[in-house]
């Protein structure tokens, strides 16, 4: 077995360098002045092909080093440093230094783990060398998939016990050290089980094979959003103890042994297709053309028009009454998701305070304090219930001073990239056609039509929002200062119309939508990832929520009226049909 791994792995490291150096030589061949200077004979130069077979290894070794070594590295680093902090600052007394560190690197390293397995699981995908050996010298594919797998175990497995010198360094006990690579090889076989039983499960209903992005938006959203939000709890003096980090830790590992089992039940015949699909598919995206049968199907091919509406509120009104499948979709499943999790919170409340308190004191406590809650009153029980606890102190501190991250729910249920996108595909992109369409005026009060629109469609799930958080504060405590309930609601229906003019005068300033239904336009995705990154590092920041609500009704009343602006001056030049 131990001979076959390496004949194996062999072949496709020697592949690799080949294809690598063909690939250089192929390059140079191509260009100007220098190609035509290059002979032929290179792609036979066997002195070369060593050396490059040798720059092959010390790039592996490199991607060792970069990816596994120094990424937990960084994470031992930096718990390090919090270790140091909580113990100078006294955050954390009663618990030793070792334990400490055990805390955050488990809890960081699950993050980083898992949100890795989300973004870069390639079990399956089928790379060049893999093409070569499995369809053209008819390797058996399990056995290839199995080789690499194992070869990348390893290489983990090694990277993390060299970066676990620091932990050994730094106090951390042995457990750690030999437990996160076990870890990592858990969730690596998780990831690479999951994704075999979705393709199992789809050869045997003959679906396609299809590109998982929701998948990888989820890895990229969870990573772009865990770093700000992990310092905000790291900062405050917040950790999750090592009991509850080992309990997720094994169920991961049991995932994990399911995931391996999994694996061990796809046949060799079965790799084969799911290297055979990944090809098709990554050849028929390439060339395929966008479908939009799945969006024609869910518009009302008739519809009327309630009242007297005339011209472009006439337009709009039929326009959404025919698309309001496609328009109110998401949030209308968002709104139901979160409703369930705030009844949820409510029976936590109700039983946890009855069972704590007794009866009466529930009763009083849900009839009284709630009309109270309900006319933004305060408490009116002298029964406080868990004011000490940690837990919900923590709570109540985002509740209260990070309300900037509501933009994380408002992103989520904001449709106003899909509306847009249904806007071009389905009304402008005839309209356009017609000169009068593009006017200024006629230009600027659609657009305020449809601002209108959209700030109706998100202003159900803003209220969910703001309910959601004043139950967090009514749960801790009660309202610090009059009308802080109904600041609440200012600050996220604020950040939903922000949300909602940024996409829509996006759409008219850069119009990046084609006729295949495809983006097009690397202004537009500059500037939709200019105010992501802008969004991710403010939306972290402490502040009260009695300035917080002031500072936004005036940035968004000035951020409405320049994109506003902007969009009266540019859109007639840029809203156009493209290619």
């Amino acid at each position: 077995m131990l001979n076959d791994f390496r004949k194996t792995l062999t072949k496709v490291i020697h592949l690799r360098s080949i294809i690598g150096y063909n690939g250089l030589v192929f390059a140079l061949k191509k260009t100007p002045v220098i190609g035509k200077i290059l002979p032929d004979a290179l792609y036979r130069t066997t002195a070369l092909k060593v050396i490059y077979w040798i720059f092959h290894v010390i790039k592996e070794v490199f991607v060792l080093f970069i990816g596994k070594i120094l990424g937990l590295g960084l994470i031992y680093g930096a718990s390090l440093l919090l270790r140091s902090a909580y113990t100078e600052y006294e955050m954390a007394p009663g618990v030793s230094g070792a334990e400490l560190f055990s805390c955050f690197s488990l809890f960081l390293f699950l993050i980083y783990a898992l949100c890795g397995m989300l973004v870069n699981n390639n079990y399956f995908r089928c790379t060049t060398e893999k093409e070569y050996l499995v369809f053209m010298l008819r390797m058996n594919a399990k056995k290839l998939n199995n080789t690499l797998f194992i070869y990348d175990l390893a290489k983990l497995v090694i990277g993390y016990l060299i970066a676990g010198i620091v932990a050994i360094i730094a106090g951390a006990p042995f457990w750690l050290w030999l437990g996160i690579p076990i870890l990592a090889v858990c969730i690596k076989l998780l990831g690479a089980g999951a994704q075999a039983f979705i393709y199992r499960v789809k050869f045997k209903n003959n679906k396609p094979m299809k590109r998982n992005t929701a998948a990888l938006l989820v890895g990229l959203l969870a990573g772009m959003f865990a770093v700000p939000a992990v310092m905000v709890v790291f900062i405050n003096g917040y950790y999750i103890p090592v009991s509850i980090l080992l309990a997720v830790s094994g169920v991961l590992i049991i995932l994990g042994v399911l995931g391996f089992i999994e694996l061990s039940r796809f046949g060799a015949n079965l790799h084969r297709k799911a290297l055979a699909a990944n090809i098709v598919r990554a050849e028929v995206e390439r060339y395929k053309e966008p479908d939009t049968t799945k969006q024609f199907k869910k518009i009302k091919a008739k519809g009327t028009v309630k009242g007297d509406k005339k011209g472009f509120d006439y337009l709009n009104a039929l326009f959404v009454r025919r698309h309001s499948r496609i328009l109110i979709t998401k949030t209308v499943v968002f709104t139901v998701i979160a409703v369930l999790i705030i009844g949820l919170v409510i029976f936590s409340f109700i039983s946890s305070y009855n069972k704590s308190f007794g009866t009466g004191n529930c009763v009083h406590m849900v009839f009284s304090n709630l009309l109270n809650f309900i006319l933004f009153g305060k408490y009116q029980d002298v029964l406080q219930p868990y004011v000490e606890d940690s837990a919900y102190s923590f709570f109540r501190y985002l509740a209260t001073t990070h309300l900037l991250a509501l933009m994380i729910p408002v992103s989520i249920y904001d449709n106003s990239f899909k509306s847009t996108q249904a806007f071009f595909i389905n009304c402008d992109n005839s309209l356009m056609t017609f000169s009068f369409f593009k006017q200024r005026d006629k230009i600027i009060k659609l657009f305020d039509i449809r601002l209108i629109q959209l700030c109706k469609f998100n202003i159900v799930p803003a209220i969910v929002c703001g309910v959601a958080v004043n139950l967090v504060l009514f749960y801790t405590g009660g309202q610090d200062y009059p009308f802080q309930y109904l600041l609440t609601f200012v600050i996220v229906a604020a950040l939903s119309v922000i949300e909602s003019v940024s996409s829509l005068a996006l759409y008219y300033l850069f119009q990046p939508f084609t006729t295949t239904v495809n983006v097009k336009g690397g202004a537009y995705m500059a500037a939709r990832i200019i105010l992501g990154v802008i969004a991710v590092h403010i939306f972290w920041i402490p502040v009260n929520s009695l300035l917080l609500a002031g500072v936004l009704v005036v940035f968004t009343a000035v951020y409405v009226f320049v994109l506003r602006k902007l969009v009266y001056k540019k859109a007639p030049k840029t809203w156009k049909v493209k290619a």
